[in-house]
């Protein structure tokens, strides 16, 4: 806040609480003048306080979190606890097979044929149908057990054909495909698999020059978390330290995506209580609060929880709840969401938050992804369209009526977490973006080559779809690194 502004006010006697002077002077001049105006306007007294400025917060909404206007929420998955039998199982499965069988059904194959209408004549087939086992013969060929709704078969996939084969190694239990076949009833042989895949014409661009920041996995609450180096990124969002180009585009970050693990939790694993600084999980989210608090009041922060949040680990997983983190309900720029969630953002952009509990899975179900960076695992998912698609690589509440788990709507833009490694790249013209963390020594859970990379916040520019990578985990003076993304930040703080 400029002086100029205090000192108009002191002139007609007026005094700011420091506690409400924190929280305006991270908005623009013209904000500031326009709420000092209401709330000196509506007291008799000379000292304009915070719990004043909070009793009116409903005046300054179209001030203060103008970002509103411009943030919709497309899906937000409830939990409602209930004794789940074999019969809500065996629902979920069949309405994951309609919806991703009317997905497939639009790419229009020719021959398209369920498995009960198989005859004992050869022929060329297109089956969709769910991988149920996969075995290795005696001949090092591969044995595809398959099923739609109407029966089961048996897909031969021969090991001369290595395209093929390495293909058919790539698939997963419970993957819903289009099978190229040709055979009888008796025996099919694989001619090709198609994926449901995902895939947008063109690209988007946005109206406005506004970014969007992706970070996660903060782990508040354990001794390894970075705040020092959390605080700095804050400090640079709210444009005080960096060079005037990072000033410029710090003042441009519209939204900030958090995607899970915003606590370290209490009780997750054995030997967790070793490693804590604050002992219970509404502590945590009350220093979560602190922390994010700090944050210019126009950028729109936007929370999904991931497993080592206070909610049910099954997914998908209901938005964090008020009995844990109540403080965080009282912050009006923030959102807390369900783990999946679609949001919608400026100029339309759809964004598939997810905090991508079943990555490990997939590294742990194909080999070849070991040696893959994590934007690679994401490729998997959307091929896929959906975002688990082996049962019991991650805890499922199975619903009667619908998987949440697919991705029915193509995204511009998918999101995700759980990796600790800061990642972005194009595919099909959808940005996928892997968040980095902010705690030291995570070890990864899969067998990924990718290692975790702490204090990296990827940006993505809405309207020419610019992207960086900036660095928070010193202070080397550099703005930009070759080719690699990587912003390193400057500090002039001081200057």
């Amino acid at each position: 806040m400029e002086n100029k502004i205090l000192e108009k006010y002191a002139k007609e006697g007026f005094l700011l609480e420091k506690e409400l002077f924190d929280i305006i002077s991270k908005l623009d001049n013209d904000k500031i003048l326009e709420i000092l105006e209401i709330l000196t306007k509506i007291t008799n007294k000379k000292v304009i306080t915070k719990k004043l400025y909070e009793k009116n917060l409903k005046k300054f909404k179209n001030i203060v979190f103008e970002n509103k206007k411009t943030l919709k929420i497309l899906s937000n998955n409830e939990f409602n606890p209930k004794k789940i039998t074999v019969s809500d199982f065996i629902s979920y499965f069949r309405s994951r097979f309609e919806e991703l069988k009317d997905i497939l059904i639009q790419k229009d194959f020719n021959n398209l044929i369920s498995i009960r209408r198989l005859g004992f004549n050869s022929g060329i087939y297109n089956i969709i149908a769910m991988v149920s086992n996969i075995k290795t013969t005696k001949s090092k060929n591969l044995l595809i057990e398959i099923e739609d709704l109407t029966g089961k078969s048996n897909v031969l996939v021969n090991r001369e054909n290595k395209e093929l084969f390495n293909k058919a190694k790539g698939l997963m239990l419970d993957d819903i495909v289009v099978f190229c076949v040709s055979g009888s009833s008796k025996m099919l042989f694989a001619n090709d698999f198609i994926f449901p895949d995902a895939k947008l014409d063109k690209e988007k661009f946005g109206n406005e020059d506004s970014f969007v920041a992706f970070s996660g996995d903060f782990h508040v609450g354990s001794r390894m978390f970075l705040e020092k180096n959390v605080l700095k990124f804050i400090d640079w969002l709210n444009g005080e330290v960096g060079d005037d180009r990072q000033r410029t585009i710090a003042k441009k970050v519209k939204y900030l995506f958090l995607t899970g693990n915003n606590i370290e939790g209490v009780g997750f694993y054995n030997g967790q209580e070793k490693i804590l600084n604050i002992k219970s999980c509404r502590a945590q989210y009350r220093k979560l609060e602190k922390i994010l608090g700090k944050i210019r009041k126009d950028i729109s922060i936007i929370i999904c929880p991931g497993q080592n949040d206070s909610v049910w680990l099954g997914e998908p997983q209901a938005a964090i709840g008020k009995k844990w983190a109540s403080d965080l309900f009282n912050m009006e720029n923030l959102f807390l969401v369900s783990n999946p969630c679609e949001i919608e953002i400026d100029s339309g952009f759809r964004v598939l938050m997810y905090h991508g509990a079943s990555i490990n899975g997939f590294v742990n179900n194909i080999p070849k992804l070991r040696e893959k960076k994590v934007i690679d695992i994401v490729k998997e998912i959307l091929k896929r369209r959906h975002l688990a698609p082996s049962y019991g690589i991650m805890d499922y509440i199975p619903k009667r009526d619908k998987d949440n788990l697919v991705i029915k709507n193509i995204p511009d833009i998918i999101v995700m977490g759980n990796s600790c490694c800061a990642e972005i790249e194009s595919w099909n013209n959808i940005l996928m973006v892997s968040t980095s963390c902010w705690q030291n020594s995570i070890p990864f859970g899969g067998k990924s080559n990718c290692k975790p990379d702490p204090c990296k916040v990827p940006l993505f520019n809405l309207k020419n779809r610019e992207i960086k990578i900036i660095d928070f985990s010193d202070n080397i003076i550099r703005w930009e690194e070759d080719d690699n993304l990587v912003c390193k930040l400057e500090d002039n703080k001081n200057e």
